[in-house]
């Protein structure tokens, strides 16, 4: 029905909320008038009920004055006549206050105001009898007795006057209450006639209203039911028409909505289709998981990677692939929403996998109330976790890459660093031999020669340092590749942290020189000790403070060292440039340089930091960095102190231990002092061999040169040198065969060897038994120190393996025993030991007497390997014990 229509029939009909509340307004206003009618007659009828008795009372008040006024004539007894004289003036006081009263009202007496103009006229009356009348009373309470009897006769006439005007006052106010009821009659038949009225009236209006919502209930079952065709009657502009209107424009929705949706379905199931073929068609593996661990979806790609039939896997439990990292990762994305979780797993055909795991929810937590304890918010991502999503992809070919990367990288840097060797090793003695030998000999005055000698010092000196430089940055890249590659080999043992900062500080002093900067240390005393590795915590320190010295022109560097609950924080504050907010960011990623790479000019390779980073976090600790920008920098990282249970190891007497090892090796003579010392230089390349040739020649040494391993073999058992000076990469034999052969040869095992070479496998050459290990390029000093006190030992065998569970114990020993000039191989368990005892034939092995007979070492090395003369120093309880196996050291050969 169109609204518009019938406007004019409308256009003054009230709506329903009006329309009741116009009846609700009019029955309570008639109710009002009912109650209020009432309310003045019942008024009326009490106060005019309650003055005429009041009148009443009093008439009978005149009747006792006078009766009064005779009893006190009669008696004689002054008493008694005063007590009469009393009561009379109480009675006169009191109708006069009721006169009063009656004209103005008196809540306290409770008697209303007269206003009917005929009781006032008859209350004059009354007022003008009393007024005759009190004088007389007044006079008679005066009077003498003899003359009393005068007065009484006219008070006993006024009284009997005055008492008749008082009932017509009264008679008056009854007639006056009996209108006043008859008219509040009328009235109140008048009000509940209009209620009647109105109540019909509501009647009406509400069953008009009824008739409609029934109407449009009936309307809306029929949508319910389905028909959205059928049409609610619009009849009125009211609330019932705007929702009967209302419910037709929503039915034409629902209808348009369900049309609507029909299309979005056959569009959705078109869309789900594709994302199945999608899902089925990817390259990685897809794995969903419910809270339960079985699978609800997966792809042929996952069945392929597993190398598992076509078969389908909906509802199997997770367990049935075989694969505990897949558990592993469902259960850690448990209770824990938005964060990815990644392992490595064993693919079919020894392929490798890497899984990337987070949990599926169905209401993301709000992240403002991520504060909760964790009990709470455990509770919380339980109650909404639904599942686990894993994507697996197949990383075989990037770990590849990735391999081949770090090879390339170390391979370039390891191909660098033999022409670095001859470069910074012919430089320096260029250096030592123009400053030892050439310019104390030029005498010149000549300002031009002096000024050429000093040119080629400074250029010298700008040669060497630039080697050096260059060294650092070949450290610093073949750093992070075998960090990213895992070969770091850790000595990890409880050091000092004051011990650290005070040689990190030492070996970069002449930094401080060079920028006349000032450098504070406050170190807390007696701090505990940490479980690290001492050389690596050290570089750890000379990157921080030679990047704050770097970024510092003027000011100071502080080095700051506290203990902060189980932690040692340690900080690097600078006085310097600072850095950008946005920089901070960047400052630990790998080949990353703040600042303005063109204007700065920032030296090194954007490595120091980077490798800092994960040398503290494999300590089990955190760096960062806080900075102002113009103000400074401050570095700071923290590492766990050592539990007192690995940090307290056994009191070793070093002395005694060092004196019972020289009566149980046997020393050879040294050699005279007129013995010519040889030394074979084993390379492939010439300049390293012209070079280490002439470092050598100049600290009095004979040098022998051979240019691979098989001629290095050859001439080391015919001269047989007293050290041998070996390189690894080499063409037909490597250093490591050569360093082999001649530690198994009893001719040639107790040669001294030496390794200098670009390949960093310290471990694999201490196996092999060499005595020292250096890479290229070499401190010429540090290699001639070692030289000189091996040539010192000559062909005495020294060589010692330490054994022990506790690596704090063995490390210990090892460098107590290494001062004293004793090669020292370690050993931290029982396979270990008799690997490293087969491999490297020590001249004795010192264990835990425990350790020993639980791995029964003594048997299985003496006995079953031929290591009979290899003697045993037992420890137990701190103190060396001797051979058990009645081996004395006399008998040593």
């Amino acid at each position: 029905m169109n609204p518009s229509s019938d406007e004019p029939l409308h256009r003054f009909q009230l709506s329903i909320r009006h329309r009741l509340s116009l009846l609700f307004g009019t029955l309570v206003t008639l109710n009002l008038m009912a109650v209020g009618i009432g309310a003045m007659a019942l008024n009326q009828a009490v106060s005019a009920s309650s003055l005429s008795t009041r009148i009443a009372s009093q008439r009978g008040n005149v009747f006792k004055l006078a009766y009064l006024a005779n009893t006190r004539s009669t008696q004689t007894n002054p008493q008694n006549r005063a007590a009469l004289s009393r009561e009379m003036k109480d009675e006169i006081e009191q109708f006069e206050a009721l006169l009063s009263a009656l004209h103005q009202g008196s809540t306290e007496l409770n008697v209303p105001a007269i206003t009917d103009e005929t009781v006032l006229v008859q209350l004059g009356k009354v007022e003008d009898t009393w007024e005759i009348y009190r004088p007389n009373l007044e006079e008679y309470l005066a009077a003498t007795p003899d003359a009393e009897e005068g007065y009484l006769q006219a008070i006993n006439n006024l009284g009997t006057f005055l008492a008749n005007q008082l009932d017509t006052v009264a008679h008056s106010l009854n007639r006056q209450s009996a209108g006043s009821a008859v008219r509040d009659q009328s009235l109140l038949l008048l009000g509940l006639i209009v209620s009647l009225l109105a109540s019909g009236i509501a009647f009406f209006m509400v069953s008009q209203i009824s008739r409609a919502l029934s109407r449009l209930t009936h309307t809306a079952r029929r949508m319910g039911s389905g028909d959205l065709k059928v049409q609610a009657l619009v009849a009125s502009h009211d609330e019932v028409g705007i929702l009967a209107n209302t419910l037709n424009v929503m039915a034409a929705q629902i209808d348009s909505l369900l049309k609507g949706m029909e299309a979005r379905s056959s569009e959705l199931a078109d869309t789900l289709a594709n994302l199945g073929a999608i899902i089925d068609n990817l390259a990685d593996g897809l794995l969903v998981i419910d809270p339960a661990g079985k699978i609800g979806r997966f792809n042929p790609a996952l069945l392929a990677m597993f190398g598992l039939p076509a078969v389908d896997l909906r509802g199997k439990h997770c367990l049935e692939l075989s694969r505990t990292e897949v558990v592993e990762l469902v259960e850690q994305t448990r209770g824990r929403p938005r964060e990815v979780f990644t392992a490595e797993l064993e693919l079919a055909e020894g392929r490798l996998g890497q899984a990337l795991a987070t949990g599926i929810y169905k209401d993301s937590p709000d992240p403002a109330k991520e504060n909760q304890s964790a009990a709470n918010e455990s509770l919380k991502s339980d109650a909404h976790f639904i599942g686990s999503v894993i994507l697996i992809r197949d990383i075989t070919t990037e770990k590849e890459i990735d391999r081949m990367k770090t090879d390339f990288i170390s391979t370039v840097s390891h191909e660098l660093r033999t022409p670095l060797t001859s470069v910074l090793g012919f430089a320096k003695i260029i250096k030592k031999k123009l400053e030892e030998g050439l310019f104390p000999l030029i005498q010149s005055e000549n300002g031009k020669t002096q000024k050429t000698i000093r040119q080629v010092r400074e250029n010298i000196n700008i040669i060497v340092l630039e080697g050096e430089r260059l060294t650092s940055l070949i450290n610093d890249v073949l750093d992070i590749a075998k960090m990213e590659a895992g070969k770091i080999e850790w000595q990890m043992q409880p050091v000092s942290i004051a011990e650290i900062i005070e040689r990190a500080f030492s070996a970069t002093s002449s930094l401080f020189q060079q920028k006349n900067l000032e450098k504070v240390l406050k170190v807390e005393d007696e701090l505990p000790e940490v479980i690290g590795d001492r050389d690596r915590l050290i570089q750890v320190m000379i990157n921080l403070i030679s990047n704050a010295v770097k970024f510092t022109e003027a000011g100071s560097i502080t080095c700051r060292a506290r203990r902060h609950n189980h932690q040692i924080i340690i900080n690097i504050i600078d006085t310097g440039i600072g850095i950008e907010p946005n920089d901070l960011e960047k400052v630990f990623e790998r080949f990353k340089q703040v600042g303005d790479t063109l204007t700065d000019k920032p030296k090194g390779t954007g490595l120091g930091l980077p490798i800092s980073k994960q040398i503290v976090e494999h300590h089990g600790g955190k760096i960062w960095v806080e900075s102002q920008l113009g103000v400074g920098s401050q570095f700071s990282f923290s590492l766990p102190i050592a539990s007192r249970t690995n940090a307290e190891i056994e009191k070793i007497n070093i002395d005694t231990l060092v004196r019972q090892l020289k009566h149980s090796l046997i020393q050879t003579e040294p050699l005279p002092a007129e013995h010519h010392k040889t030394i074979l230089v084993v390379d492939d390349e010439s300049h390293i061999r012209q070079l280490l040739r002439q470092e050598l020649e100049a600290e009095g040494y004979e040098v022998w040169e051979a240019t691979d391993g098989m001629d290095a073999i050859s001439q080391v058992k015919v001269k047989k040198p007293d050290l041998i000076i070996l390189d690894v990469m080499m063409p037909q034999i490597n250093g490591f065969e050569v360093a082999a052969v001649l530690k198994n040869d009893p001719q040639t095992m107790g040669i001294p060897i030496v390794i200098l070479s670009i390949i960093e496998d310290k471990d694999r050459g201490y196996r092999l038994g060499i005595d020292r290990y250096f890479t290229k390029p070499v401190n010429t000093e540090d290699l001639l120190k070692e030289i000189s006190l091996l040539i010192s030992q000559g062909m005495s065998k020294k060589k010692v393996l330490v054994v022990d569970e506790d690596a704090s114990t063995v490390r210990i020993l090892a460098d107590m025993l290494q001062t004293k000039g004793y090669s020292v191989v370690e050993a931290f368990n029982g396979p270990e030991c008799i690997e490293k005892a087969l491999s490297t034939k020590p001249d004795m092995i010192i264990v835990d007497s425990l350790f020993s007979q639980q791995h029964d070492l003594v048997k299985t090395l003496r006995f079953k390997n031929g290591l009979e003369n290899v003697f045993f120093l037992l420890l137990a309880n701190g103190e060396a014990e001797k051979d058990i196996q009645n081996n004395p050291p006399q008998d040593h050969p």
